[in-house]
C-alpha cells in the first residue's frame, strides 16, 4: 500500500479528506470523544439538570456533536430532547388545539380551537358547542392548555 492509498484509507475510516492535515485534525477531534461523553453524562446525571446546563457543556464539544450523539443512550437522548422542549414551551395562539386548564371545568376534556388571538385573550371554538347557538368564548391564555387525547 502506498502513501496515497494509506491516506485514502485513513480518510474513509475517519470520515474526512485524504490529506495529512485533515486526518490529523480529525484524529485530534476523536481523542476528545471519551471526555465529551463523560462530561455530558455528568451534566445529565445531576438532579434538576436544565437545558442551559446541558447546552453550556455541549457547546464545548460542538465540533464532534455527531460523534458523541452516537455514543449516548436512547434515554440520554430523550432527556436532552425533553430539556430542550421544556426550555422553549410552546405558546398557545391562533390555530392551537386546546382544552380548559382547570380540571374541574366541564370543558377540561373537551377539544377546542383558538380561532382568534386578541393579545391577552383568546377566542376558542369548542367542538362540543357546534350544535349550539354559542360556538365560541373568550379566555385568558393561562385558562387554557394544549389539548391531549384522553
Amino acid at each position: 500500500m502506498n502513501n496515497t492509498q494509506a491516506l485514502e484509507a485513513a480518510a474513509i475510516i475517519l470520515g474526512t479528506e485524504p490529506t495529512p492535515t485533515a486526518i490529523a485534525y480529525r484524529a485530534e477531534q476523536l481523542e476528545m470523544l471519551p471526555q465529551a461523553v463523560s462530561d455530558i453524562r455528568a451534566v445529565l446525571s445531576k438532579p434538576g439538570c436544565t437545558w442551559q446546563e446541558f447546552w453550556a457543556m455541549a457547546q464545548e464539544y460542538e465540533v464532534i456533536k455527531q460523534d458523541y450523539w452516537v455514543e449516548l443512550t436512547s434515554e440520554e437522548i430523550e432527556l436532552i430532547k425533553s430539556l430542550e422542549i421544556a426550555s422553549h414551551p410552546p405558546i398557545i395562539g391562533k390555530g392551537s388545539i386546546v382544552a380548559h386548564a382547570d380540571p374541574y371545568r366541564t370543558l377540561y376534556v373537551e377539544r377546542g380551537e383558538v380561532v382568534e388571538d386578541l393579545g391577552e385573550e383568546l377566542v376558542v371554538a369548542w367542538d362540543c358547542w357546534k350544535e349550539q347557538s354559542k360556538k365560541t368564548d373568550r379566555y385568558f391564555r393561562d385558562e387554557l392548555r394544549f389539548w391531549q387525547p384522553q
